[in-house]
């Protein structure tokens, strides 16, 4: 069985990485090509988020915590 699937390009690095931890999944031609970037990557490749890791690591260097709850329900 053969299936295509159109993905906006916003959303493929996540179905890409989905599918790829399917071990009956056989990705061909650029799906199968395509580099996988670990969440790092993607937080550093936009100068906003890159900022805001940056700070949030100079923080915690510092010991400025925040400890945070989950909520019970979402």
């Amino acid at each position: 069985m053969k299936i295509t699937l159109e993905i906006p390009d916003n959303r493929a690095d996540f179905l890409l990485e989905l599918l790829r931890s399917l071990p009956f999944v056989k990705l061909r031609g650029q799906a199968a090509k395509a580099a996988v970037q670990d969440e790092t990557a993607y937080l550093l490749s936009s100068p906003a988020n890159a900022e805001r890791l940056y700070a949030a690591l100079d923080r915690d260097r510092r010991g400025q915590r925040q400890v945070h709850e989950l909520p019970d329900t979402i």
